[in-house]
């Protein structure tokens, strides 16, 4: 199969041509802006048995940039096992968990004499069918 690389002002102009080529099984169109490759025109069924996999791609890149944002917000120092971050990213830390504690303790209080197994069960229910309800919708 042939990928064609082409400018994106030559693309809007072949618009139609480059999308019979993908759709006649030609071969794949890459789009370039000022050199870069920004986008990538392949069959709608490649697509859909690909969706799962770049939905996860792009969720590690993502969850890989916030990382590095943290990471670039603190001082780390590996050899003393220590890492100082500034003082508004603490606070917005101890109110996230704080908020979780929040949650366990109203847990807590509304089924005190329920078994631990028991809680731990209904958890894991109540966020397979969270997980489900996101996985249907798409989201």
């Amino acid at each position: 199969m042939v990928t064609t690389t082409v400018k994106s002002g030559e693309a809007r102009i072949r618009w139609r041509d480059l999308l019979d080529q993908v759709l006649t099984g030609k071969g794949d169109v890459v789009i370039e802006r000022n050199g870069k490759n920004v986008a990538v025109m392949i069959p709608a069924a490649d697509y859909e048995q690909i969706r799962e996999k770049l939905e996860t791609l792009r969720a590690v890149r993502e969850a890989a940039a916030t990382y590095e944002v943290r990471k670039s917000q603190a001082l780390i120092n590996t050899e003393a096992g220590t890492a100082t971050i500034p003082l508004e990213m603490y606070n917005k830390l101890v109110v996230e968990r704080d908020a979780r504690f929040a949650v366990i303790r109203e847990i807590q209080e509304n089924a005190p004499d329920l078994p631990e197994e028991e809680v731990e069960k209904d958890v894991m229910e109540a966020i397979e069918r969270v997980r489900a309800k996101y996985d249907s919708s798409g989201s």
